[in-house]
């Protein structure tokens, strides 16, 4: 009887109250409520390969090579094709490539398996 006791007191589950102090110059936010904050910054603004480069953590030639030459990818993200694109591709050698940060993010959040598996 006393091992049966002993089990359901195991079995209760237990509850503390702890505090945590924030710094002033820190804000707690929910996790959605900083993505859309973070999406808003984005908004209108424009990013050159060196931002992107950054976002994915992959080589300026995969980038460029794998990813934005690739015809699969090309069709979908030059605004030049495909009204809908976000990379404004370059006129001619020592042009840059502009990309709309929002939907740049977006698009590799959303195709990031099928990117990295069709290489």
């Amino acid at each position: 009887m006393e091992a049966l006791l002993e089990k359901q007191k195991l079995k209760q589950s237990q509850v503390f109250n702890v505090s945590i102090p924030v710094p002033e110059n820190l804000v707690v936010v929910d996790k959605d409520e900083y993505l859309e904050l973070l999406a808003k910054s984005e908004e209108g603004k424009w990013w050159v390969v060196d931002d992107v480069l950054e976002l994915l953590s992959v080589s300026r030639s995969t980038l460029i090579n794998d990813i934005l030459l690739n015809p699969r990818f090309k069709n979908e993200m030059d605004i030049e094709q495909n009204r809908n694109g976000f990379v404004l591709y370059p006129a001619g050698k020592g042009s840059p490539y502009r990309f709309l940060a929002s939907k740049t993010r977006k698009y590799f959040e959303e195709n990031f398996a099928s990117i990295l598996l069709f290489k």
